[in-house]
């Protein structure tokens, strides 16, 4: 039997890998897992990203619900952290999110989500890809066909968020902030929450579009130099940039520079300590040791997981965490939404920002000094394999390591990391130390490593 998931959900070309009858069979089979479970009318959210490919899948996936007896709330377009609040909010068996976050335009993916909102767990998506390829289904009589609703989750997901922050010391301050929302979902939410914070705003990208005409949707430095210029010829405060489904936040200072997405995570696990006294903070193995140094100072923990989100967010439940985050520039408030939320992260930092009095760049240059670099190399073949190469020609060189979740090898003054992608034929390799050119060689040897893994 095949697989369909990975890290979180399952990805693909749209009209190819990703089709109606493939989305139909997916709802079919959720459908059905939840009504084996003995729920006698299951309801579940759907909502999805503004790719052109969204409303052929959401409409396939809410067909397959339907047949098989579920009511559905259709949110439509919305950030994949507004989806996952509702499933809350609205009190539902379940959820699921037609998007494909930063992926280009082509792209489209499903993700299922628990009552909570958290990811589907890995024994019932177990179940439900059994399901789907033995087209094993339980198809409602007619008289019990589900039935739909719309419902706004918007206004109620962005008073949520408003209620977790100080709106007065925001508008005492009142940032300048350009927003740049990549016309994605984001686009419906972040530039009216800022206004409504007490922000000056000034957005771009910020029409829904699935064609993503002004950039690609992965916002890192590369796609965002364009911005970066903007930022800093508007004379603003900082800039922050989302991806397509709006559950990342990557912040720009005021000079123009990238900020990497550990240092604003950062910013965020300090405030938070700093609040409750200490606790736990979760992240993955390639984010910062930045995040290390500061729960040190402020009586912090950290735990270390495999790279995805949603292993971070099951490791805050489990663990009962305070914050966790990603080096991409997710970060996640457990007793908010399960996942990766950019307009709560946003939020956080406004907050943060407005009660320093300080500029951005200098509430940066105040967290521990680490240099990260990273860089990617496309694998056609198994990459994984690939990986455990750099493993063993490591440990033959007597190196340390940490296989966690790839291959992170532990030097004296940083690491770096050779990881294979979840979604992308790519392998990942990160790099960190506490000068820049020693960040370099520690990335060079990775790349060097993967090179010998490659020829073997």
């Amino acid at each position: 039997m095949g697989k369909l998931f990975g890290t979180f959900g399952v990805r693909g070309i749209a009209n190819e890998k990703i089709t109606p009858e493939f989305a139909l069979k997916i709802g079919m089979a959720f459908g059905t897992l939840l009504k084996r479970e003995g729920r006698k009318r299951p309801l579940v959210v759907v909502g999805r990203d503004p790719r052109v490919s969204g409303e052929m899948l959401e409409g396939a996936l809410i067909s397959g619900l339907l047949s098989m007896g579920v009511d559905v709330i259709d949110v439509g377009i919305a950030p994949t952290p507004a989806i996952q609040f509702a499933c809350r909010h609205f009190g539902t068996d379940g959820g699921a999110v037609i998007t494909a976050s930063h992926n280009p335009p082509e792209y489209n993916g499903i993700k299922l989500l628990e009552p909570n909102g958290l990811g589907l767990k890995k024994e019932r998506e177990a179940v439900v890809e059994e399901l789907f390829f033995n087209e094993d289904f339980d198809p409602a009589q007619w008289y019990e066909i589900g039935e739909v609703r719309k419902e706004d989750i918007i206004r109620p997901y962005l008073d949520a968020i408003r209620s977790r922050v100080d709106v007065e010391a925001i508008k005492k301050r009142r940032p300048f902030v350009v927003v740049d929302t990549s016309n994605g979902a984001g686009s419906l939410t972040l530039p009216y929450l800022l206004r409504e914070l007490g922000c000056k705003v000034v957005s771009i990208n910020a029409h829904p579009d699935g064609h993503f005409p002004a950039r690609n949707p992965e916002p890192n430095e590369e796609n965002l130099r364009g911005f970066m210029k903007i930022v800093k010829a508007l004379g603003a405060d900082f800039g922050v940039a989302q991806d397509g489904d709006a559950d990342r936040a990557v912040f720009i200072d005021e000079n123009g520079n990238f900020i990497q997405g550990d240092k604003t995570f950062a910013l965020v696990v300090k405030a938070v300590l700093q609040e409750n006294g200490g606790g736990l903070v979760v992240t993955t193995i390639a984010t910062s040791h930045i995040i290390d140094e500061l729960a040190r100072q402020y009586n912090g923990e950290v735990m270390k997981t495999k790279v995805g989100d949603l292993i971070v967010s099951r490791a805050l439940i489990e663990h009962n965490g305070l914050v966790g985050g990603e080096e991409n520039g997710g970060v996640i408030f457990p007793d908010f939404v399960l996942g990766r939320d950019g307009a709560m992260t946003t939020a956080k930092i406004v907050e943060i920002f407005s009660k320093s009095g300080k500029k951005f760049s200098e509430l940066i240059a105040e967290l521990p000094r680490f240099y990260q670099v990273k860089t990617k190399r496309r694998i056609e073949g198994d990459r994984h394999a690939a990986v455990e190469r750099v493993a063993k020609i490591a440990g033959q060189r007597g190196l340390r390591l940490d296989t966690t979740d790839g291959t992170k090898i532990l030097l004296e003054d940083g690491w770096v990391l050779v990881r294979a992608s979840g979604t992308e034929p790519i392998i990942r390799i990160f790099a960190e130390a506490r000068s820049e050119e020693r960040a370099k060689e520690h990335l060079n040897l990775g790349l060097e490593l993967l090179e010998e893994a490659l020829k073997a």
